[in-house]
Order: C-alpha cells, then sequence, then structure tokens
C-alpha cells in the first residue's frame, strides 16, 4: 500500500469511531466515581485506602473483588476528574541540609586515579631462576 491509501484508511477508520458511542471506564472506576466523596469521608475519619477496600470487598463476590493498587489509580483519577486533591499530596522535595563536619582522622582520602598500564608485550617477563649447580632437579634427598 502506498502511503496516501494509508492514510485515507486511517481517517476512514477514525470517522467510523465518530459515529460509535465511546467506551469508557468499568463498572469499577463508575463505582469510585459514584463514592468519592464518601471514601474522602471515611479518610478524614481515620480509615485508610486498606481498611475501606477490605469494606468494599467483604460484600462482594470472590471473582468480583477489588484490588487495592487498582482502587488507588482509580480513586486518584476519579478525584482528579471532580477537581479534588489527589488522596496523598505529592512528597516535598528534601531540603538541602549543611553538610556534616567530621573528624578528618576518620576519614580516608580518596584514592587517586591511576591509569592503568600494561607491560610491553615485547618486553620479556624477568623470573629469577633457580642455580641448580648440576644438580637434578629435585635438590638433595
Amino acid at each position: 500500500m502506498s502511503k496516501d491509501t494509508d492514510i485515507t484508511s486511517a481517517r476512514e477508520a477514525l470517522e467510523h469511531l465518530k459515529t460509535q458511542p465511546p467506551k469508557r471506564g468499568s463498572p469499577l472506576m463508575d463505582l469510585v466515581r459514584e463514592l468519592a466523596e464518601d471514601i474522602r469521608a471515611a479518610m478524614l475519619e481515620g480509615h485508610t485506602l486498606t481498611d475501606i477496600v477490605a469494606a468494599l470487598n467483604a460484600n462482594r463476590d470472590a471473582d468480583q473483588q477489588i484490588n487495592p493498587q487498582t482502587f488507588r489509580n482509580y480513586l486518584q483519577k476519579a478525584r482528579a476528574e471532580q477537581g479534588l486533591a489527589p488522596v496523598q499530596p505529592k512528597r516535598a522535595q528534601p531540603t538541602q541540609t549543611r553538610p556534616v563536619k567530621t573528624n578528618s582522622k576518620f576519614v580516608q582520602p580518596e584514592p587517586t586515579a591511576r591509569p592503568h598500564t600494561r607491560p610491553d608485550a615485547h618486553v620479556a617477563r624477568q623470573i629469577p631462576t633457580q642455580k641448580t649447580n648440576g644438580r637434578n632437579m629435585k635438590g638433595d634427598l
């Protein structure tokens, strides 16, 4: 296919999508959207998200259980859609602290960088030899 026909067929596919109703979210996302204010009220009373998920799962079938991480993600998205602050605000950047004074006798100096050297391949390595003085290699027995 040529580039023009690819673009034309892609545009036709997008036009076809415009005629269909959008598929939005899941039933769980819809549930979290509806309960966002109630969840916020429970959190203000001191309940954790884990407690809230456990309470919601107590009334659901085994195949309908809510994963806590999915619940957190859906709650964050629902709160953003409603213009509410996130459940847990973003963590503040750590403040810059002064360097700690240390006693110099306990601090080791950093090693200096030495270039890696290799002996030249053409220079033979000097290995001390044993003097045998005409004896066999086993030495005196």
